[in-house]
């Protein structure tokens, strides 16, 4: 009887030790997949309003077009609680004055690049504040000027930004907020000509923004839908910019409505393409 004990407790005890190694080793082969990234490609239709009296004292109203992309995914700083995004974002526009006797062309190129942590969820909710640099360059033209027909814009940025994410039923909304706090303009002097700048003229050109000589924001409200196969991204975005430096006054505003289409993509290779289970989105 000892020895059937014996033989017993020897049984039981490898049985234990083998299930714990496959329970590990079941562990072990979990893959650690990277985080998927979202992407979204938009157009934005709206109105305009674009002035700059170093070419014209009058307000130019009219139509703005924009082509955006914008990229978000969730990195491993901060324990994971850090969410990436990139906005590369292509604005034409055309206005006219109010008399409809002339029109200015506006094109812009925007680039931005931050990122939000994760300061509070509850439920289905997600809110997130952080930072954002953007670089933007871009032109205004009169068809009208004949000295002085364009203006050049430049100008670097930091912003703060909060962004909210709500989850209901199919339905994903987001608000998300941009400021600028400080950055680098460019802007010639009242009367000055781009000759003259090209000459070497050009001290006084490129100055410190803040509150004081820059005004900014941009507000982003979408909702993602599911249609067919393909998600949806409809919205509104509110762009608007001043600066006064130099006795120059500049803005454009535009409110825009916005449809696009969106995707989750992770580069996957090998045994883990086929394992979805561990993908952690950042925006669902």
């Amino acid at each position: 009887m000892k020895k059937q004990n014996r033989f017993l407790f020897l049984l039981l005890t490898l049985l234990f030790l083998l299930c714990g190694v496959d329970a590990r080793a079941q562990e072990n082969d979990v893959p650690v997949l990277p985080n998927p990234v979202n992407s979204a490609t938009m157009i934005a239709i709206g109105n305009t309003n674009l002035y700059d009296t170093y070419l014209s004292p009058l307000k130019y109203k009219g139509t703005s077009i924009r082509v955006m992309n914008e990229r978000m995914n969730r990195l491993s700083w901060f324990d994971g609680k850090f969410v990436k995004q990139q906005v590369i974002d292509l604005e034409l526009a055309i206005g006219d004055n109010p008399a409809k006797t002339a029109s200015e062309y506006w094109l812009m190129l925007n680039y931005r690049l931050g990122g939000h942590y994760d300061i509070w969820q509850a439920g289905d909710f997600k809110l997130r504040a952080g930072g954002i640099w953007d670089a933007s360059l871009g032109v205004l033209y009169n068809e009208r000027n004949g000295n002085n027909p364009a203006s050049a814009r430049a100008y670097t940025n930091l912003n703060f930004s909060v962004i909210g994410i709500y989850s209901w039923k199919d339905f994903t909304f987001r608000w998300q907020m941009d400021t600028p706090f400080a950055g680098i303009m460019f802007s010639p002097r009242f009367g000055q000509s781009y000759y003259e700048i090209s000459l070497g003229n050009s001290v006084g050109n490129v100055n410190f923004a803040s509150f004081h000589n820059q005004r900014a924001l941009r507000n982003y409200i979408t909702v993602d839908f599911p249609v067919w196969k393909f998600t949806v991204r409809a919205g509104y975005l509110g762009s608007f910019y001043q600066t006064k430096v130099h006795s120059i006054n500049t803005h454009t505003y535009s409110n825009s409505f916005v449809i696009g289409l969106v995707k989750e993509s992770i580069n996957l290779s090998g045994g883990k393409a086929k394992d979805k289970r561990y993908i952690n989105s950042c925006y669902y």
